[in-house]
């Protein structure tokens, strides 16, 4: 008698499970269980590796909020992005700066990452899971599309997407991926090693900096505060001196990718992505500096983010010198993204 071949691991998708009355999808493999908040932004909020039973994604004090049914006084504050920041992976469209685009007031990094997202669930296999996302943002006519997906055999989470200009004109955009990393994956520091070939560090940022602004090195070598050439790949010890600091690295091939790792528990988190479209990644440290608002001393954070372009205060600037994405009436783009355990 022939015995029935079975496959070595199996995938699973649901949604089932609401948390805040917020929509939940879950996509599990032998290595992953992966939590989505269709309900607030498509948040990727749990990226948890089953063998080392650790998550990677951020989590601060506060905690997952909902929008509509927690809210402070003033409402119609540009910073409302901080106000219910949590951690995790947000997807920010259509801007980052706040400022008023052709008439439309636009708060900090967009509207995509506080409303909920229609989803289906494509494929529900035992080799594969998928679920397609999508939502349109309230004051700037475009589509956001994504599909989410996992194999049964592989510690990776594949992104594909298409934004879409619905508009009957031309649209500035600036899109980006906001993804952070917390304790306890990087309580013992760790090592950013990435293909990008250049380093500027934000000069809007507070005095409690690590890295002198305005000046363009080559990767991984920085100036810090105090003068000296530093190694911008290194990542302290969270009980080292508090700091906190962005930059933008650039000069990625076609291709750009990065592995925050932290090397004592010999286990990292890669990101892969179309560099043709996410031309920068923002490297954003938060070490228990800031000591007001929004952080209030509380806040470990290292966020490694994709960008189309640079942060500039001046949006409008920004615009006319070429900096954000255009996309012409009726037009779309296409982007994909990787990301996966790497042990070892």
């Amino acid at each position: 008698m022939q015995l029935p071949v079975f496959p070595v691991g199996r995938c699973s998708i649901s949604d089932d499970w609401d948390y805040k009355d917020m929509k939940v999808i879950r996509m599990e493999n032998d290595y992953l269980r992966i939590g989505i908040l269709a309900g607030r932004g498509s948040d990727i909020f749990e990226f948890y590796y089953k063998p080392r039973s650790l998550d990677f994604m951020l989590r601060l004090q506060k905690g997952i909020i909902n929008p509509q049914h927690h809210f402070p006084q003033l409402r119609d504050t540009p910073n409302q992005m901080e106000d219910y920041y949590y951690g995790g992976w947000q997807e920010a469209l259509p801007n980052s700066p706040t400022f008023r685009y052709r008439g439309a007031s636009l708060g900090q990094h967009g509207e995509v990452w506080m409303i909920p997202w229609k989803y289906a669930i494509i494929e529900d296999k035992p080799g594969l899971v998928a679920v397609k996302l999508w939502a349109r943002p309230l004051r700037v006519p475009v589509l956001i599309e994504k599909t989410l997906s996992i194999v049964a055999d592989e510690a990776a989470l594949y992104i594909d997407e298409q934004l879409t200009n619905e508009s009957g004109t031309h649209l500035d955009i600036m899109w980006g991926h906001h993804i952070a990393f917390g304790l306890p994956f990087l309580r013992e520091g760790g090592r950013l090693i990435t293909n990008a070939r250049t380093m500027i560090a934000e000069p809007t940022v507070p005095a409690h900096r690590r890295f002198v602004p305005d000046i363009e090195t080559n990767w991984p070598q920085a100036k810090n505060i105090n003068g000296q050439w530093d190694d911008a790949s290194y990542l302290p010890p969270e009980q080292e001196s508090p700091y906190s600091d962005l930059a933008y690295l650039s000069g990625f091939d076609k291709k750009g990718y990065y592995t925050i790792r932290n090397e004592e528990k010999e286990v990292g988190f890669s990101v892969s992505w179309d560099a043709s479209v996410f031309r920068y990644l923002w490297y954003w440290q938060e070490r228990y500096a800031t000591q007001d608002s929004p952080w209030w001393g509380n806040a470990y954070a290292i966020g490694l983010e994709p960008w189309t372009s640079r942060w500039r205060p001046d949006a409008g600037q920004a615009i006319a010198d070429g900096e954000w994405l255009r996309l012409e009436a009726g037009e779309m783009r296409e982007a994909s993204l990787k990301a996966e355990v790497v042990v070892g």
